[in-house]
């Protein structure tokens, strides 16, 4: 080999070993950089991970729906803070659809706690009056049907009995109202009984019937529904 080919060699060997170099050199800075970002990026889902975690731990936890005890999303005239369907003292229902709260009362029946009557009564101009109830219900929690009486044993039977009447004139009975026996869908609940404290509350339903014996008055209705009722009384010793 001579002199020229030696160094041509050398020149190339050299600048072979150069490139060489630089290739390993890229290559480790690629491989430094992809190493920086793969570290962040575990550094990032590490965070983000304990950031979840921590809202997870945090969250208040969902509740099961409850069933309503009513109809209506807030009971007439019920306190924002009370748990009773009505107000102590107080009771409600639709009659024929419309809003009717007159003044209710309950009383046991005599000389005994396990049953009570509760009803209402409005008294108008000449002592004409309307008057609702429903008697001989036991006085115990429970959802119990209305029967439409038909001799006195049924009067004391624990199955509650409902009435409707309207006097005109001072004492002529207009509208004497039973319930209908054609529906099965009368009904009143017993929700919450107190024997300490005497009170009682309460849902109720019921639909009346006309007889056919009454005196004829204008505007008195042939039916009447009382639905969405409720109470809640302090009841009475006779």
């Amino acid at each position: 080999m001579t002199f020229d080919q030696a160094a041509r060699f050398t020149t190339l060997k050299d600048s072979a070993i150069s490139k060489s170099v630089r290739v390993v050199r890229t290559a480790a800075f690629h491989n430094g950089l992809e190493s920086d970002i793969m570290q962040n990026i575990c550094l990032f889902v590490t965070i983000c991970l304990l950031a979840f975690s921590n809202c997870k731990k945090n969250q208040i936890p969902i509740s099961e729906p409850e069933d309503p005890i009513d109809t209506t999303s807030t009971p007439v005239d019920t306190p924002p803070d009370s748990n009773h369907i009505i107000e102590l003292g107080k009771g409600f229902a639709l009659n024929n659809g419309a809003a009717w709260s007159p003044p209710f009362m309950a009383a046991y029946h005599y000389k005994t706690t396990a049953r009570f009557t509760f009803g209402a009564k409005i008294i108008h101009d000449y002592l004409s009056n309307e008057s609702f109830g429903i008697r001989d219900i036991p006085c115990a929690i429970g959802k119990y049907p209305i029967e439409d009486p038909k001799g006195f044993d049924d009067l004391h039977n624990l199955i509650p009995e409902a009435y409707f009447v309207y006097i005109r004139d001072y004492d002529t009975p207009v509208g004497d109202f039973l319930a209908d026996t054609t529906r099965n869908d009368h009904f009143i609940e017993i929700i919450r009984y107190d024997s300490v404290e005497q009170t009682i509350e309460g849902r109720f339903q019921v639909f009346l019937k006309k007889l056919p014996t009454n005196t004829w008055w204008p505007n008195i209705p042939d039916s009447i529904s009382l639905t969405e009722g409720r109470f809640h009384l302090k009841i009475k010793t006779p």
